[in-house]
């Protein structure tokens, strides 16, 4: 069975890892997996992300994941920094149809 299969193409990802290997600029950062990774090849760790980890561990009551539309005071936080606080468009509930959802459960 496993004798009829074919090789799946790589992972174009993979070749921007292979690019960034090549690169000879001392001060590059490869973002390309969704990580920063440095040119050592390992990945640091921010210090507001250490500290934004840390805050996690200290305030969280929960494991559990948000559902999909996630979280619906952050989304509040959003929309006020995007279109300034009582903005018509957050007044008139059309700022996301997720949150509206979650305002109306």
């Amino acid at each position: 069975m496993f004798k009829a299969l074919e090789r799946a193409p790589p992972d174009p990802i993979f070749h921007l890892k292979e690019a960034f290997a090549r690169d000879p600029n001392p001060s590059k950062i490869n973002l390309s997996v969704g990580v920063c990774e440095v040119a050592e090849g390992n990945t640091p760790i921010f210090g507001s992300v250490g500290r934004a980890e840390e805050h996690i561990l200290n305030v969280e009551t929960t494991k559990s994941y948000l559902g999909i539309p996630g979280s619906r005071e952050y989304a509040e936080a959003v929309h006020a920094w995007l279109f300034g606080s009582g903005h018509e468009v957050i007044a008139s509930k059309r700022a996301m149809a997720s949150l509206q959802r979650q305002r109306r459960s």
